[in-house]
């Protein structure tokens, strides 16, 4: 982007007496990069904060590592990778970033927690940073900032990426999930006017499943051990009918439950009835090349299906299908309807050769100079961690992408009604409550399975 560009923007800052987040807004739109915003908020009036702060001299001529997931939105992760280019060229330090397949994620920070070397940044989802603070670098002031620019972070932030109300790391926000489904496929299945009529229950989505099947257009559903779309689905479906890990004293295990165990075969029958059986093999990614090429007509899943859809032929995108595509909020069952949120962080971890460079990394990414323009990169697919950001036009400008953001209201943490510690960590990191569908579905015996799940459930949270 040209000077001239530049000084447009801060003659039209200055005049129209734009706020620093009008600035940065405008400044995206224009596909600024991050040294010119910068320039732009000083020149406008606005302190530049961290977008303009070099780091240390002392850190010229180093080197860091940051390891994360790989993203589902292709353009954000270059651009991710154009920023760390940016801070590393204006900082003489070699900064790399490893991006991993979701599931390989925890077994390679576990790797290097146990050799005290590895990666000197890493992305923790949810409630990993219990099981790893210890070789993390206390991160509370950077936090504290970080939250009061969002507006305060949300409950389900605090409960998971929090380790008892300290900070290890600093959350980013996350992907949420709803349910993509073809508005046609919806309406030749009985359902009139499907974008304001699509099912609120289990038992009224289920139906609609086994007539989608039986035209040769079944629901899709990942029951892998993956990170995302799994537990997505797992966690809201045991909630909404009353059972859950633990009662709100984080040791009585509340997970065999008559309504549960209804539900359950309620749910093996619907597997076989209006899914595509192949997902108890599915990762986070199958559901997506099932729905784009035309295989399923609904799915549970991030916005990252629409977002691909929506590019043009040329770029690998089908237009028709994004424009037949809307989505849902997940359904609910007579305890509620609910969705398994836990913020994704950055932390330095505390055997890093150069923990001052990570740690001033992260302080200028997280400025909104960096942040804002990323969140947009993501088109909406990624969640801030507070409310501050709420308006910006990704999350507001697309009436079918309403129900991602609709999914803070509906969040509940891994571990409820108890606490998201390290107990709650080690349930999710072993897939205790995915295993309990997929034994189910396997086997036949809703009843058998929830039992076994529950006394693994003991095995964890009361030994």
């Amino acid at each position: 982007m040209s000077d001239d560009s530049v000084r447009k923007l801060v003659d039209e800052a200055v005049k129209l007496r734009y706020s620093r987040r009008q600035v940065l807004k405008r400044a995206s739109a224009l596909g600024l990069a991050a040294p010119a915003i910068g320039v732009a908020l000083a020149a406008s009036g606005h302190s530049a904060s961290a977008a303009t702060r070099r780091a240390p001299a002392v850190l010229q001529g180093t080197s860091l590592n940051i390891l994360a997931a790989t993203y589902f939105v292709p353009e954000a992760q270059t651009f991710y990778e154009e920023q760390v280019r940016t801070w590393g060229e204006e900082n003489n330090v070699d900064v790399t970033v490893d991006f991993i397949n979701w599931p390989d994620l925890q077994p390679r920070i576990s790797s290097a927690v146990q050799a005290e070397s590895g990666p000197d940044i890493i992305e923790m989802w949810d409630t990993w940073p219990y099981l790893y603070y210890e070789q993390m670098v206390p991160m509370g002031d950077l936090a504290q900032r970080v939250g009061d620019n969002h507006g305060g972070f949300y409950e389900w932030v605090i409960n998971t990426a929090s380790v008892d109300g300290e900070w290890y790391s600093v959350p980013h926000g996350n992907s949420t999930t709803a349910m993509p489904f073809r508005i046609s496929y919806v309406e030749e299945a009985g359902i009139s006017d499907p974008v304001k009529n699509f099912p609120q229950t289990w038992e009224e989505f289920f139906a609609l499943a086994k007539e989608l099947k039986a035209m040769g257009k079944p629901v899709g559903q990942a029951l892998g051990q993956s990170l995302g779309d799994p537990p997505g689905f797992a966690y809201p479906f045991m909630w909404s009918y009353g059972a859950m890990e633990v009662e709100d004293d984080g040791k009585t295990v509340a997970f065999n439950k008559p309504e549960f165990v209804d539900a359950m075969e309620m749910f093996i029958q619907a597997w076989e009835d209006g899914y595509d059986e192949t997902g108890l093999s599915w990762d986070d990614s199958v559901n997506n090349s099932a729905y784009l090429s035309d295989q399923i007509s609904a799915t549970l899943n991030g916005s990252s299906i629409y977002i691909a859809a929506k590019k043009s032929e040329a770029d690998g995108g089908n237009p028709a299908i994004a424009e037949d595509t809307y989505h849902a909020n997940i359904p609910g069952g007579p305890a509620g309807q609910f969705n398994a949120l836990g913020s994704r962080s950055y932390g330095a971890m505390n055997y890093s050769e150069n923990v001052e460079g990570a740690t001033a990394f992260l302080e200028w990414w997280f400025d909104d100079a960096q942040y804002v323009p990323w969140l947009e990169a993501y088109q909406g697919y990624i969640v801030p961690p507070g409310p501050a950001h709420s308006e910006l036009g990704v999350f507001t400008e697309d009436p079918k992408l309403a129900a991602y953001a609709n999914v803070v209201n509906l969040a509940r943490n891994k571990g409820y009604a108890g606490p998201a510690n390290e107990k709650a960590a080690q349930v999710s990191s072993n897939y205790i409550i995915v295993n309990t569908f997929a034994n189910a579905i396997q086997s036949g015996d809703a009843s058998g399975s929830i039992e076994q799940g529950a006394q693994e459930l003991e095995r964890f949270y009361n030994r």
